[in-house]
């Protein structure tokens, strides 16, 4: 699933366009992490016919639902009810 250093194998942003547009993808990335939320907004630029949403929460680092429970619960909510 990832290399030595933890870069992914099969990078996503790769595979992007494989992605159906009608299929909505929302990206959720704490303000603190590791991980550059760059890509997050790289892949709607590569998605112009699908929704993709990027979600930063403050005061996270990567594990969003650990450092932000509450915040991070409140935004999966929202998208569960965003979709049939």
């Amino acid at each position: 699933m990832s290399e030595s250093l933890g870069w992914a194998k099969r990078p996503m942003l790769q595979r992007v366009h494989l992605l159906p547009p009608s299929l909505p993808v929302t990206l959720l990335y704490g303000a603190r992490s590791w991980v550059d939320s760059s890509s997050g907004l790289r892949m709607g630029q590569l998605r112009p016919q699908g929704y993709t949403s990027v979600v930063i929460v403050e005061g996270a680092s990567h594990h969003v639902y650990a450092d932000q429970p509450e915040e991070f619960n409140r935004v999966v909510q929202e998208i569960c009810d965003s979709v049939d």
